[in-house]
């Protein structure tokens, strides 16, 4: 029995294919950005496949430099995942944009059709974006200067990692809760009192 090719997947021997080409995603009007539903891990997909029908489209990330066996790599990370934001060049077509694959609507008013956002909203989020990243870069900052702090013991000793001190050897005084330690070290033939990050000090058996 033949079936109407719906544009997913391959076409099939007996498939009914349509020549009229595929239904506009907009008719003339204003220019407006909405917020469409994707399903999970397609953003991707949605985007590509909204740029070949003349439509823009981008889903937030986070971009971070990680360390991974050693070496430096971008790491991105999905802000707002199962959302494409998307703008029309006209009023949208609702029931054809609903035919794409993998997209699953949109968000709507309280009136139920399809909410325009605006520009502004859409500065808002992205500076919303950077301003989490940047708590969530002191939140790991601050975690990695805790996890620094336990391997130190008072009276213990410590080497200085990085820095002008890098390779100078000190005696741990005191630690604070918030990962900042007061060392002890020679310099000049003098003893002297010091303020250090956790994270800049390593660890080792007190120089006798």
């Amino acid at each position: 029995m033949a079936r109407a090719f719906d544009g997913r997947g391959a076409v099939a021997v007996g498939d009914v294919v349509s020549t009229s080409g595929p239904e506009p995603l907009f008719r003339p009007g204003p220019a407006q950005w909405y917020a469409l539903r994707v399903e999970a891990q397609r953003e991707n997909f949605v985007e590509r496949w909204l740029s070949l029908r003349g439509v823009m489209g981008f889903h937030p990330v986070e971009t971070r430099m990680v360390v991974r066996r050693g070496r430096k790599i971008l790491h991105a990370k999905r802000y707002l995942p199962g959302y494409v934001f998307a703008r029309f060049p006209g009023y949208p077509v609702v029931h054809a944009i609903r035919t794409l694959p993998h997209v699953l609507g949109a968000l709507t008013g309280q009136d139920g059709n399809w909410a325009c956002i605006k520009p502004e909203d859409l500065r808002a989020l992205y500076d919303m974006r950077q301003v989490d990243a940047k708590i969530k870069d002191a939140e790991a900052a601050a975690a990695a200067r805790r996890k620094a702090a336990r391997a130190l013991r008072a009276g213990g000793g410590a080497l200085f990692r990085a820095g002008p001190m890098a390779g100078t050897r000190c005696e741990v005084i005191e630690i604070a809760g918030s990962g900042d330690v007061r060392v002890r070290l020679r310099l000049f033939g003098a003893e002297h009192l010091v303020s250090a990050h956790a994270e800049d000090l390593i660890s080792i058996r007190k120089a006798s």
